[in-house]
C-alpha cells in the first residue's frame, strides 16, 4: 500500500498585461492604482499527477496544460 494520493490537481492563475509600449501609466485620480494600455490576460496552469498507474517510467505520470482566458 503506498501513501501517496492517486491522483493530484494543482492549478495557477496568472495575470499580465498585454501591451505595446510595455509602460505602466500610473493615474492617482482613479480608484485602481494603475491603468494599462492594452489586453488584460489570464494564463490557466493545471499540472495532474497520477500515482499507481502501473507506468513503466515510474510514478507520478505528470501532465500540464495551459490555457489563456
Amino acid at each position: 500500500m503506498s501513501n501517496n494520493p492517486f491522483k493530484t490537481v494543482t492549478v495557477e492563475y496568472f495575470e499580465y498585461f498585454d501591451t505595446e509600449d510595455k509602460k505602466i501609466v500610473t493615474n492617482l485620480n482613479q480608484a485602481r492604482p494603475f491603468s494599462l494600455q492594452g489586453v488584460r490576460r489570464i494564463k490557466v496552469v493545471t499540472t495532474i499527477r497520477d500515482y499507481n498507474v502501473g507506468s513503466s517510467k515510474g510514478d507520478p505520470i505528470i501532465s500540464v496544460t495551459y490555457e489563456y482566458l
